[in-house]
């Protein structure tokens, strides 16, 4: 023991300055910051340290959410205990496994795989339960991968958990084009008998890839009232489950086209939280609807390893090619600012990625 360094032998002194150096790039890692609201990369966030029952993944790319949009500008904090880096999805690679990490788990180092996470996705490395860890289907590459957990976990719980669509039944889904719209589109063509889907988005474009995704009906929000359309679709009888994003603007045409005992979730507020107007509850009662708001990212861990459990069920699905990603871009992490850019203004279709490696 020496009383500091200074008493050291010169070679040994030598060697542990050498040593540090060494060890400190392997102590940290690069991320991305979004303190004082500004987006930048940087080179000196610490590695998470492993808790029981946890999964160390180097990340390959992350999926980018309007969630990461709101946090970045300080209006959708965490949840208490999450890491304060952006970033809810990823894939990857299994690095290191903590102690409660059981072996039915099949998780071992080298694993591709894709989780679910409350946050830190915008990082070189993360750390997530491993019950919110799935691997990689055969057939989807490590970066498209990252294209999965939020948005078909969300449409999974939408239909299955939430709104309960049943076959034969009217489905009508805003933002059609966005990652989780054609994630809804796709899973309710493919896992119900006979549904009707009507998709709404701004351009011809969007529309087109909502049809080739499985959409029966498309609509043009910004030149036609999806409510009329719905309505002539369905023979008067309304859209059985709405899925919206908007929020607010839309409730008067919800009102207006949602069936005798419809259901209508709403999954965002990307237009406000407050109507325009008084709003008449007297459709409600009138149609028996039922309203019901959702979040992902709060729920307890219990109740996303329950969605991750249930989901897995369909990630075969991926290398049959009855699901599929639809990936608008990837960006290298570097060029975060000018991929959020892009979601802010509306101008992708599917999914945008951050990816380590192009």
């Amino acid at each position: 023991h020496y009383r500091s360094l200074n008493c050291m032998p010169i070679g040994r002194r030598l060697l542990l300055r050498a040593f540090s150096v060494l060890l400190r790039p392997c102590l940290q890692m690069q991320s991305i910051d979004h303190s004082n609201g500004f987006l930048r990369l940087t080179i000196d966030a610490p590695i998470p340290v492993l808790k029981d029952g946890e999964v160390l993944i180097k990340v390959s790319a992350a999926g980018m959410n309007r969630l990461d949009l709101l946090q970045a500008k300080g209006s959708y904090p965490p949840p208490p205990g999450a890491s304060e880096i952006l970033g809810v999805e990823v894939s990857g690679t299994v690095v290191d496994l903590a102690h409660g990490v059981p072996a039915n788990a099949e998780l071992r180092k080298g694993d591709m795989v894709m989780a679910l996470l409350d946050g830190g996705g915008y990082a070189e490395f993360c750390a997530v339960p491993y019950r919110a860890v799935m691997h990689v289907p055969e057939g989807v590459s490590i970066t498209e991968a990252a294209a999965i957990p939020e948005v078909f976990l969300t449409a999974h719980q939408t239909l299955f958990l939430n709104t309960h669509l049943r076959d034969g039944e009217t489905l009508l889904v805003h933002a059609g084009a966005s990652g989780v719209g054609l994630a809804l589109i796709q899973l309710a063509r493919t896992l119900f008998k006979g549904v009707k889907i009507i998709a709404t988005a701004g351009s011809d474009d969007k529309l087109a890839v909502c049809r080739r995704n499985g959409a029966d009906v498309t609509v043009n929000y910004k030149t036609t009232d999806f409510a009329e359309e719905v309505l002539s679709a369905t023979n008067k009888k309304g859209a059985d489950v709405i899925v919206d994003f908007i929020g607010a603007p839309y409730w008067e045409q919800h009102m207006r086209c949602i069936a005798i005992d419809g259901r209508l979730q709403l999954t965002g507020m990307l237009g406000g939280g407050v109507t325009p107007g008084p709003t008449n509850i007297g459709t409600l009662l009138a149609k028996r609807a039922v309203v019901m708001g959702t979040t992902l990212r709060s729920r307890s861990p219990e109740y996303k390893h329950c969605l991750i459990k249930e989901f897995s069920g369909c990630l075969p699905l991926f290398t049959s090619g009855a699901l599929h990603v639809n990936i608008d871009s990837v960006y290298p992490f570097e060029k975060v600012v000018e991929a959020h850019e892009r979601m802010k203004n509306s101008i992708n279709v599917g999914k945008i990625l951050l990816a380590w490696t192009i």
